[in-house]
């Protein structure tokens, strides 16, 4: 699961977006603590060309309330065990992939459903990286597109936080194969959990578990 993501480097994410030929990042204000609804910023294949598109964080599911009525939900993450045999997930699998440059996320570590600490997990050895995501455009034209966050089961370092992990894109190749590659075993294979090597885990304090919250406090690192 990924419910929480870190977009606070600008230059970090410049470097990851120059690696596909990109030359524009606009200076963002550094945002700590990403919650689902909000914006992220996109990579989305268009015109021949890898192309910065924001994105509103989740995609809208109308679905019956408990009493009865009919409610909009926002699902923020979609599972790579069915994406190609959900309904909401399978068109967009096949032909609505968008990269999402992150500097990193947090998850939350539970045991027996009660919180025992929260973990900022960032890429080791780089300043950003790129999580596989799905889209699905606005009918509306004044309103974003919104975006999905794809996982996958988590690797042997993540399973010690978490079950579940976003699928990581970390070469030039595989996050370009992401935007364009159409066929299914391809994609199969980018949706993969990461090495066991390659993600940094950071203990950090309670202050990120409320979303609200902003700033630099959110990545102070705590005593594990």
């Amino acid at each position: 699961m990924c419910g929480r993501i870190n977009v606070s480097d600008n230059e970090g994410v410049r470097v990851l977006l120059e690696s596909l030929g990109m030359d524009t990042w606009p200076q963002r204000d550094p945002r700590f603590n990403i919650a689902p609804t909000q914006t992220l910023d996109t990579v989305l294949w268009q015109d021949d060309s890898p192309t910065l598109v924001p994105m509103s964080w989740g995609v809208s599911l109308t679905m019956p309330g408990k009493s009865g009525k009919m409610i909009t939900k926002r699902i923020q993450n979609s599972r790579s065990d069915k994406v190609w045999t959900s309904r909401m997930w399978k068109r967009l699998i096949a032909e609505q992939r968008v990269l999402v440059p992150v500097n990193g996320f947090y998850e939350w570590r539970r045991e027996k459903g009660k919180l025992q600490a929260a973990y900022y997990i960032t890429p080791a050895g780089k300043p950003a990286m790129f999580f596989a995501g799905l889209y699905r455009s606005s009918r509306d034209e004044t309103e974003k597109p919104e975006v999905s966050v794809v996982t996958t089961e988590a690797n042997l370092a993540m399973s010690k936080v978490h079950d579940r992990m976003p699928v990581i894109l970390n070469s030039q190749n595989a996050a370009m194969a992401w935007l364009q590659e159409d066929d299914k075993h391809s994609l199969d294979e980018l949706m993969q959990p990461a090495a066991n090597n390659a993600l940094k885990f950071t203990k950090v304090g309670s202050y990120v578990n409320k979303s609200t919250n902003e700033g630099p406090e959110c990545i102070e690192p705590i005593a594990a």
